[in-house]
């Protein structure tokens, strides 16, 4: 993807080599595992409708980052300050905190999304959900798996590639939001918040400690916000976004047709194309 950093790439490559992603794909114990913890956020979750606030801003960060699947987005009440993503690349599912939802401005919110879907836009999601398993000790089955998931040099690789897949989530976020301000606002707030938060609900989530620490957060999204780089990417987004606005008959989000001369879904009611 456009905005993804290198050092994400290269220690992504180094995860390739150790792990082959067609045989965890096709794994059911892995598969199962997903479904059985989104089965447990949406008992005690809000699934988020497309055509709610929420689900605008959503449909708002996935076109503009042009993402080829529209997550299924979950507001979850025991998560507090926190939000992640997991799943596959297909099918991939983020949750945020209500509490953290409630206390963001817009601009945050779409900050929050964009960092979110940054990890989906990237082929983030089969690394980063082994990754969340790992961190929060769900067990997964090297027998089942067919790969030595649970060796040492996985392990690690995974959780170094991790802090780096954050650089480039975070440059999603700006590209989404538009905004340097809102960028370094969502993640001072979130350090703020989770350095004094008691957290009732640990599963795969999103804590700050296992991220790069914030001051270097901050001054890479501010580099990158300089560079030619962003430029690039954001002149190559828009026009991206321009021609497949101007040719595709359909919506690629919820697939309603929509006029050839409008941009927007009369299902989505948004730029969704």
């Amino acid at each position: 993807m456009d905005y993804a950093s290198e050092s994400d790439l290269e220690k992504l490559s180094i995860l390739k080599e150790l792990v082959t992603p067609a045989a965890v794909l096709k794994a059911f114990y892995l598969k199962k595992v997903i479904s059985l913890h989104e089965e447990e956020i949406s008992n005690r979750s809000t699934l988020v409708a497309r055509e709610s606030y929420l689900g605008s801003l959503l449909i708002r960060c996935a076109d503009r980052l042009c993402l080829r699947y529209l997550p299924r987005l979950y507001v979850d009440q025991e998560i507090g300050f926190n939000a992640y993503c997991f799943g596959l690349d297909e099918k991939p599912v983020v949750v945020v905190g209500r509490d953290l939802i409630h206390t963001l401005v817009e601009e945050e919110v779409v900050a929050l999304l964009g960092h979110e879907l940054g990890h989906i836009g990237c082929g983030h999601m089969l690394y980063h959900t082994l990754a969340e398993f790992i961190l929060q000790g769900i067990s997964l089955s090297a027998s089942t798996l067919g790969i030595p998931l649970l060796e040492a040099p996985l392990r690690f690789a995974l959780l170094s590639w991790r802090r780096e897949s954050e650089i480039s989530a975070d440059r999603a976020s700006l590209l989404a939001a538009d905004s340097l301000d809102a960028v370094k606002s969502l993640l001072n707030k979130l350090a703020m918040l989770n350095r004094g938060a008691k957290q009732t609900y640990e599963a795969l989530s999103e804590i700050i400690s296992t991220h790069p620490h914030l001051t270097r957060r901050v001054a890479l999204v501010e580099d990158y916000y300089r560079s030619a780089g962003y430029i690039k990417a954001k002149s190559k987004i828009e026009r991206r976004n321009l021609i497949r606005k101007a040719l595709l008959p359909i919506c690629r989000f919820c697939g309603s047709e929509k006029p050839p001369s409008s941009i927007f879904c009369p299902k989505c009611g948004r730029s969704c194309v």
